[in-house]
């Protein structure tokens, strides 16, 4: 017999836990779309642009048969030499890109620590692979080392060790200790994998991300300062990028396409051109889609990029005020119970705010909230609006 997926779905909805989709509607506080990208004028334009230059929409076949355009290799020479990396390689999402760097890059002599908070398809990828897997404490740098000794004194012959975090946290918003944590894993002779799907476009140097730091400040140490904010293609970035760093940007988020772009070594991305089965068994994403990545990155990079940046930085101090949190673009607002969650939700829903409410198994129990995503698209007065209308719900269910 068909096991009865219903009964299953009738207890998720009766601890508050049964998810429906919900088409967007009012104001946005919920989208990853930190910079407004996603519905700009802008972007609408680069796409009827390249059509109308005889852009194809689809790949028509993968990477390797084929799917491999020209708009594929711009975007990846770009972002290479954007991010200052060797090299970059496209995946369709985020997801795909996180999951086939663990997938394949780890053995089974491998161990992986990660942060206990680190996104899903991280998670994924880690179970998928072979390797050995050590759970840190999240952002608790003692955990870190203590994991990695452990890992050190059992390391097998040929085993490598991985450190995979996120650098800004997508339930709580918080910043990673990238700093020590590249140093644990020097220390370690670890390789740090960065996932920046939250910081890229929004922080860092012309939106570079958080690690950018990491490999900005050994190039001033090994060449020319001046040439630290350059990003032309021809940059030499051999002599810059660690070989024990790879970071991933995902694009769907403050990118406003879709995607993921992982940068490492020459190694590395050649490895995984020959070996993710994510990549060379998946239709190539769409040369349209590619091409605007590649605008999206320019625009990033402009003045306007910088003063969306800004505009995005005065809201998440004006939010950190209100609501508390970490200061970033992304505030938790904890309500704990699950149904009290989602009701609170729904009202605000009714007074045209599209703000979510997120439940465990997404995050830890007794941990549901509202999870208030700001965008440099968003006013402060609608912000106040937002404030005052949330605290009217609160106190009715404190009385």
């Amino acid at each position: 017999m068909m096991r009865d997926f219903r009964q299953t779905l009738d207890r998720l909805g009766q601890r508050g836990r049964y998810r429906t989709l919900m088409l967007p509607a009012g104001i946005d506080l919920t989208s990853n779309d930190y910079l407004g990208l996603a519905s700009s004028v802008y972007l609408r334009e680069c796409a009827l642009k390249f059509l109308q230059n005889g852009g194809v929409i689809g790949a028509g076949g993968s990477r390797l048969l084929r799917g491999h355009t020209d708009a594929h290799a711009a975007l990846e020479d770009f972002a290479a030499g954007y991010f200052s990396a060797p090299k970059s390689l496209y995946f369709a999402t985020g997801f795909q890109a996180n999951s086939a760097l663990f997938q394949t890059l780890c053995t089974r002599h491998d161990t992986i620590i990660f942060d206990e908070f680190v996104h899903a398809s991280a998670r994924e990828g880690i179970q998928n692979s072979n390797a050995q897997h050590i759970k840190a404490v999240h952002n608790d740098v003692n955990s870190f080392e203590e994991a990695l000794r452990k890992a050190k004194a059992q390391q097998k012959k040929d085993g490598q060790i991985w450190v995979a975090v996120e650098s800004v946290y997508s339930m709580d918003g918080d910043i990673a200790p990238l700093k020590a944590l590249y140093g644990l894993a020097e220390d370690y002779d670890a390789v740090l994998v960065v996932d920046e799907a939250h910081a890229t476009g929004v922080m860092g140097r012309a939106g570079k991300g958080l690690a950018y730091e990491l490999y900005s400040s050994l190039r001033a140490q090994r060449s020319n300062p001046e040439k630290i904010d350059c990003f032309v293609a021809d940059t030499p970035r051999n002599d810059v990028w660690p070989d024990n760093l790879i970071v991933l940007h995902t694009c769907g988020k403050a990118i406003g396409v879709a995607g993921g772009l992982v940068c490492g070594s020459e190694a590395i991305i050649d490895f995984m051109i020959n070996a993710a089965r994510g990549f060379i068994y998946s239709t190539a994403p769409l040369p349209l889609q590619v091409h605007l990545v590649q605008k999206s990155l320019e625009w990033i990079a402009s003045e306007e990029g910088e003063i969306a940046r800004k505009k995005l930085a005065g809201l998440s101090r004006k939010a950190q005020q209100s609501f508390g949190g970490p200061g970033t673009h992304i505030v938790p607002i904890m309500l704990g119970d699950d149904a009290y969650a989602l009701d609170v939700a729904q009202k605000l829903q009714q007074k045209g705010y599209d703000i979510r409410a997120i439940r465990p198994p997404t995050v830890p129990e007794g941990t549901a909230r509202l999870r208030l995503s700001l965008s440099a698209a968003l006013d402060k007065v609608r912000l106040d609006q937002f404030a005052a209308d949330l605290d009217g719900f609160l106190e009715r269910k404190a009385a």
